[in-house]
């Protein structure tokens, strides 16, 4: 796993290290996304780390309209249910808008996401993990383009949220990041 992360990492250097020297991208009114990445810190900041630990990397997939040239409606979802000793099940749901502030082949922007994610862990009859959280985030990013219908992005940003366990509540404030995202558009 941190050798792909490593390749992942040498990609997107490269590719911001050549600038717009490639195709011309899809961001144009009315195209349209299916985008999947890992990484998303929304976990490993959290009062529970076991959690972090468990759910950090999980796969979301995205989709992404694009209303105009510099404007984009974003939501996704991540899934993930485990066997065994402990059963467990996470499920999560985001949703945002996102302002290119470039559109050309290394497009920066910024984007308002609203996440929630539930994830439940059951020993036998005995809960182990019962927690949702509510995450609000603002981030700042770029979407590199390697060919007019494929690219890679990565941001980072603020984020206040809530976790909801059990009979506990607490809120936090912190640094976001949404790890690295490839984009399908069609």
């Amino acid at each position: 796993m941190k050798q792909s992360m490593k390749v992942v990492v040498v990609v997107v250097l490269a590719v911001l290290a050549a600038g717009s020297a490639f195709a011309a991208n899809s961001l144009q009114s009315g195209s349209k996304s299916i985008s999947v990445g890992m990484g998303d810190s929304i976990f490993s900041d959290t009062a529970v780390p076991q959690v972090g630990f468990m759910f950090n990397n999980i796969v979301t997939i995205n989709g992404k309209i694009n209303f105009s040239k510099g404007l984009a409606m974003i939501a996704g979802f991540g899934v993930q249910q485990d066997g065994g000793d402990a059963n467990s099940m996470y499920i999560g749901l985001n949703a945002g808008v996102r302002k290119y502030l470039k559109t050309d082949d290394m497009a920066p922007f910024v984007e308002g996401k609203l996440a929630y994610a539930n994830v439940s862990s059951k020993a036998g009859a005995v809960d182990l993990v019962k927690e949702s959280f509510l995450d609000l985030s603002v981030l700042l990013g770029v979407e590199c383009f390697l060919a007019k219908q494929l690219s890679l992005e990565g941001s980072m940003g603020l984020g206040f949220g809530q976790i909801a366990a059990d009979k506990v509540k607490d809120s936090y404030f912190g640094t976001r990041t949404t790890g690295v995202r490839a984009n399908f558009y069609f």
